[in-house]
């Protein structure tokens, strides 16, 4: 079977497609599509702890049920996806434990479903498990025309929320004017801060989801409301610089940093969240939005696309897209 494997940590040019031997497991997966995140990125740089060398690239995908252990409740040709817990996807079979997968509805198709699994959850659980969202009032989504980002400006726009989010360009812009969202630029050195404050009549916003870092988060500080809750849940930008903890009393600031697979710890709870995110797609809640298409062995060409922050959508890797 084919892999990508990163045998050294650097830029895009470090993910080889190699020739591997196939895997082994309680569930053998053939698979159809995956997903480019920026936790890929992070990881082919070697910014988390843990990431060894040679490390098997991917976290999510989908595809056909290969090989299952009698009693693990799956069969051969069940339509399946998986994220959080899965590692090297990013290859033509995968090994994904029983407890992490997530049977696809017949009216889904293996790309949506692919499209859809590590965004959706994380909005879900960024908006259900750790935001404190009020009845009414208003919130700031960073990169609001990105993967997790335009997921959750339509969620919470169903909501009823007042949802600013920051774009990069004006394509962007109009994107999050069409659900619903308003807009804020902060191409060209614009001031989204004073933007914002100037909406809120200089209140601020009651929730800060911010997944770039280190060139946004010191001013989500600023711009969020006495009593309010800021989100890290990324660093496009970078991590960024620790924080002094008497900034937040200064508002009585609340700061989380979720990680996904904390929140979906049980199969039960997983089931749970990925029917909330398949109701919203056959709802019309969440409207998919795909921006590219790569094969496996252009998957540099993905990641230097998802690092350069023009993307609008989910990045997937056709591995057999003959599979349905």
């Amino acid at each position: 079977m084919q892999a990508i494997i990163v045998e050294q940590f650097g830029g895009a040019e470090q993910l080889q497609l190699q020739e591997v031997a196939a895997p082994t497991g309680e569930i053998i997966v053939d698979a159809a599509w995956a997903g480019v995140n920026f936790v890929d990125i992070y990881q082919r740089e070697g910014r988390y702890p843990g990431v060894k060398q040679p490390w098997p690239m991917g976290i999510e995908g989908t595809g056909i049920v290969a090989r299952a252990a009698a009693d693990s409740g799956w069969r051969i040709g069940d339509r399946v996806a998986y994220t959080t817990g899965v590692q090297g996807t990013y290859a033509t079979q995968v090994a994904v434990p029983a407890a992490h997968l997530v049977r696809i509805p017949d009216a889904v198709s293996l790309r949506d479903a692919c499209a859809a699994i590590e965004h959706g959850l994380t909005a879900i659980m960024l908006a259900d498990d750790v935001a404190r969202l009020p009845i009414s009032g208003s919130v700031l989504v960073h990169a609001a025309a990105g993967g997790v980002g335009g997921w959750l400006v339509q969620l919470l726009v169903a909501r009823g929320l007042t949802v600013f989010g920051t774009a990069s360009s004006a394509s962007k812009a109009a994107w999050l004017s069409s659900v619903g969202a308003v807009p804020v630029l902060y191409a060209d050195g614009s001031d989204w801060v004073a933007q914002v404050m100037d909406k809120t009549r200089g209140r601020g916003v009651d929730v800060v989801f911010d997944s770039v870092g280190k060139n946004t988060f010191t001013q989500s500080l600023a711009v969020v409301a006495a009593r309010g809750h800021v989100i890290l849940f990324g660093a496009a930008s970078g991590q960024p610089d620790p924080v002094d903890v008497l900034q937040l009393m200064k508002k009585s600031i609340t700061l989380t940093r979720p990680v996904l697979p904390h929140y979906l710890h049980s199969s039960a709870v997983l089931q749970q969240h990925a029917s909330k995110l398949y109701d919203y797609l056959s709802t019309g809640t969440v409207k998919l939005r795909i921006h590219a298409e790569y094969a496996l062995a252009d998957v540099a060409q993905a990641h230097a696309a998802l690092a350069e922050r023009g993307t609008q959508g989910k990045l997937l890797l056709a591995i057999n897209s003959t599979l349905v």
